[in-house]
């Protein structure tokens, strides 16, 4: 995640180049209407106001060329109800969709304390990776190991502040660093959504973080109200937020949880989006809060390693399967704890000789927690680690 300082009042337009612009303003749907040695004009995409006119120099080098970019930019973000600054993001550094985040701060216009600012900013990360992973990974609990590309993506977005009571603008690429036909994930699995023929896959996290936060907020309401009880965060539905979602909405008000405004503003070079705007208030940042932790607890989750020490072996007989119990840790939340897990006699045979001899094991599988009792199912892996004595 880049970060940006904050855009004055007036669009930076000395650094605006002139042939971005104008890809810009082809890209964004205006229509040259004009074109000579000296300038060039266009007017607005069909459903805008067509009373409207942006005039360009036609080179860089005129007097008074950073003034009409400036009014250009102004033009153009009036006309696409946008802001300069986020037109003059689509300009010079390829199109973005926006989310920003308004915070309610007691702290002067512009400022919010760094305990604050430090929260937001690590939950924007996570909200980009948890969004971006769900377009990969059809789970209430992400595996431990995200997708590598919805990593990739979210170094790839841009931040900046804004003024006001504190705004956090979030700059969205409409396209990543994927080559096409390389769309999976990285680890083998094929991408759910894969339309991006339609949607680039920018726009798609996009309109998933949209997504989760409304359904997030929706179903946090109604937790409130009495009308549903905790555990349908956990209902499978098409836009069910995950665990890193939720925990993310929930940290976006800072430690004090402050009530909060998202805005999310689609980039016109791309059809197809509507701007939307909701307030998230600190009793639903709480509810959405306790519901992360509840599918952390509640809900089994795929690929956790866990590794340790076998401390209880059992079986009904001499032979066959049986169950053994593991101390240690796991990958996904780092912290030591009993681990059962049911193997087949050759592994069971291992763990016997593990126990007998001291030695740790390794497996890997999903994690079922009932409770105070921890499960490793569905093995894909188990193995003892080498000994000392053995090099």
């Amino acid at each position: 995640m880049t970060v940006t300082p904050p855009q004055s009042e007036s669009p930076g337009a000395g650094r605006v180049h002139l042939a971005r612009l104008r890809v810009y303003l082809q890209n964004a749907g205006w229509i040259l209407v004009d074109d000579d040695d000296r300038s060039s004009m266009w007017r607005p995409p069909a459903g805008q106001d067509q009373d409207l006119r942006v005039v360009l120099p036609s080179r860089e080098d005129v007097a008074d060329y950073s003034d009409r970019v400036v009014e250009a930019l102004r033009t153009i973000s009036f006309a696409e109800r946008r802001a300069p600054e986020d037109v003059l993001g689509d300009v010079e550094y390829g199109s973005s969709d926006t989310v920003a985040i308004r915070l309610t701060s007691d702290a002067p216009p512009g400022q919010a304390s760094l305990a604050v600012v430090h929260s937001a900013v690590v939950a924007l990360r996570n909200l980009v990776v948890g969004s971006a992973a769900a377009l990969d990974v059809e789970a209430l609990v992400l595996p431990s190991r995200r997708p590598l590309r919805a990593e990739a993506y979210a170094d790839q977005t841009r931040l900046s502040t804004a003024s006001g009571s504190f705004i956090i603008n979030l700059s969205l690429p409409l396209y990543d660093d994927v080559v096409p036909g390389q769309e999976n994930s990285g680890d083998g699995q094929e991408a759910l959504l894969d339309v991006p023929s339609r949607s680039p896959y920018g726009r798609r996290v996009g309109l998933r973080m949209l997504a989760a936060a409304e359904r997030a907020t929706s179903l946090a309401r109604q937790v409130g109200n009495g009308d549903l009880p905790i555990r349908s965060f956990g209902l499978a539905a098409p836009d069910a937020p995950n665990a890193t979602e939720l925990a993310a909405l929930s940290m976006l008000g800072g430690p004090e949880q402050l009530r909060y405004r998202l805005r999310y503003t689609p980039s016109p070079v791309v059809a197809g989006a509507k701007s939307a705007v909701f307030s998230i208030t600190p009793a639903e940042q709480r509810i959405i809060r306790d519901a992360a932790d509840f599918l952390r607890t509640r809900q089994p989750r795929s690929g956790v390693t866990v590794m340790g020490l076998v401390v209880r072996l059992f079986r009904t007989s001499a032979f066959g399967s049986g169950e053994v119990v593991v101390q240690g840790v796991d990958d996904d939340f780092g912290t030591e704890r009993r681990y059962r897990i049911s193997l087949g006699e050759d592994h069971y045979n291992e763990a016997v000789r593990a126990h007998r001899e001291g030695l740790q094991v390794i497996a890997t599988g999903d994690l079922d927690i009932r409770g105070t009792r921890r499960s490793l199912m569905r093995l894909t892996s188990f193995a003892i680690l080498p000994g000392l004595e053995e090099d």
